[in-house]
């Protein structure tokens, strides 16, 4: 079992210690940060709540008022009484009604009749508002405290007016609010009721949400201490989740290990069992009298770790050496596209990438020759790109210009690749006998704009023009550097704008089109 454990986690205690403490740090941070913003959306929702609960229960208190006025009249009679009384008994809000007439004077009550006036302040305010209604809140005899008071005055000239403990309202506002959350309700400048007497400590965040019709205001807080409450409660879910991130963390470090590892080996097994695809990316002639040319691409979707890019395709294969390898599987596939579309490609040459490393091998040349020989239809429609990415030496430039020798022999064309970005100059192009030369698309990107990378490419394709060399610009993606391309005087282009690297089936339809198209013209 620990054997088992030690091949699935790292071994290393440094990696090991750094993934605890990645864990357990993202842990708290996670939980610290996901709670408070989880605490400021919740705080403010549920202040809504309770905003819109308050208004709701005060529409409720003025439609019971409105029908208890419709019922009444001026009299004060046992009618008058029991019915006041029925209506306190029943209602879910109020302590005690009250009935007065237009002159703002109280004459019945539930608990008997009474004589006295409204004060004259509650008198404006329900003549002012639209809908002949008010709130106050006063002290109460009755209630022996302060006593929350609704007041309307209905159609017929008689009023009623309800008492109601604060504590009541308070009934609203709790059923959304947790017991964490302190709240104030006021009316006007007077606490209506609150669940804190003080609101102590750091505070958070405060909502406030105002019910303009009635001048009151509920603010709502949130405790720092609430907070600390809750993140404390999470410790064991903290607990559980840095555990999970380290197991994820560590599993993840071992699938790139195993990944590293076992790369390599299917790039070697895919290559010695001819496994690996080559796609067409179209070189495209913009005189429509001369036919377009393919270059090879090698791709390939591991069963085990999806689609490889190509450069980690060349860059294993030359760490394990096998390079070549991967260099006459492509070369022997496009040969057997050749064999099976004799007639679509009598007159397509094909061009295929090889390291420069490869060309300076003494069993290089030797190697092709056998290659075209089992594929004689490579001869005369076969190019090599080479990529300058280091300076030649002494020892490797008499190699090398002897080795082009022995290819151009063979009726092998020859073409240096994003010329530009690596050590191929003007002077390596005189000294040696390439076919075509390929302009990088890191100047093709910026021909429009530079002036500078404008003048050089004119010079280099002057310069290859005179050499007899061709000239094909890579990386063409849009239409105005496609005209700066044509103003250079460039002949061939590659690109997306054209193409995207297509696979075998797919680039001889393309080139079949092509052929139907110039044969309309």
């Amino acid at each position: 079992m620990l054997r088992k454990l030690s091949a699935l986690f790292p071994s290393s205690k440094q990696v090991l210690f750094s993934y605890v403490f990645i864990s357990v740090t993202c842990s708290i941070l996670l939980f610290s940060l996901g709670l408070y913003f989880y605490l400021l959306k919740d705080i403010s929702t549920r202040t809504d709540h309770a905003k819109a609960a308050l208004a709701s229960q005060m529409e409720a208190i003025f439609v019971e008022l409105k029908s208890i006025a419709n019922d009444a009249d001026l009299s004060c009679d046992a009618d008058s009484i029991t019915r006041l009384r029925s209506a306190t008994f029943y209602s879910p809000t109020f302590k005690e009604f009250g009935l007065f007439n237009s002159d703002y004077q109280v004459f019945c009550t539930n608990l008997g009749p009474r004589d006295f006036k409204i004060f004259n302040s509650i008198a404006q305010r329900i003549e002012a508002s639209p809908a002949h209604r008010t709130v106050s809140l006063v002290k109460s005899h009755t209630l022996g405290d302060n006593a929350f008071l609704v007041f309307y005055k209905g159609e017929k000239g008689i009023g009623v007016n309800g008492l109601a403990p604060p504590k009541r309202l308070g009934n609203y506002v709790d059923r959304w609010l947790t017991s964490g959350y302190a709240y104030q309700l006021t009316l006007g400048k007077q606490m209506v009721v609150s669940n804190s007497a003080d609101i102590e400590g750091s505070i958070l965040d405060k909502q406030v949400r105002t019910l303009d019709d009635w001048a009151m205001s509920l603010a709502v807080y949130l405790p720092e201490r609430y907070y600390w409450q809750l993140y404390q409660s999470m410790w064991p879910f903290i607990f559980l989740s840095s555990v999970f991130l380290f197991v994820l963390f560590s599993v993840l470090h071992w699938s790139f290990l195993y990944y590293r590892r076992s790369l390599p080996q299917c790039i070697k097994r895919a290559i010695q069992n001819n496994a690996m695809e080559v796609y067409f990316q179209p070189i495209v002639s913009l005189d429509e009298n001369r036919t377009h040319e393919l270059e090879a691409l090698i791709r390939w979707h591991s069963p085990y770790h999806g689609q490889v890019s190509p450069l980690s395709i060349i860059e294993v294969s030359e760490r394990l050496g096998l390079i070549d390898e991967l260099t006459w599987m492509v070369i022997r596939k496009v040969g057997m596209l050749f064999r099976q579309n004799a007639e679509l490609l009598k007159d397509i040459r094909i061009s295929v990438n090889v390291d420069r490393h490869s060309l300076i091998h003494e069993d290089f040349a030797p190697t092709l020759a056998k290659v075209t020989d089992e594929w004689p239809e490579l001869k005369g429609r076969l190019g090599l790109e080479v990529t300058e990415t280091t300076a030649l030496n002494s020892i490797e430039l008499p190699l090398m210009v002897s080795r082009f020798e022995h290819i151009k022999a063979l009726d092998i064309r020859l073409s240096v690749d994003d010329f530009g970005t690596g050590y191929a100059g003007l002077d390596f192009l005189r000294r040696f006998p390439y076919d075509t030369l390929k302009l990088d698309q890191i100047f093709i990107a910026s021909l429009k704009e530079d002036q500078f990378t404008r003048q050089v490419l004119t010079s280099v394709t002057k310069l290859a023009k005179e050499l007899n060399m061709e000239v094909v610009a890579e990386g063409v993606e849009r239409e105005d550097q496609l005209e700066a391309v044509r103003e250079l005087g460039v002949e061939r282009v590659q690109g997306y704008y054209f193409c995207r690297p297509l696979p075998t089936d797919q680039v001889l339809e393309w080139l079949m089109a092509e052929q139907a198209r110039k044969s309309r013209l």
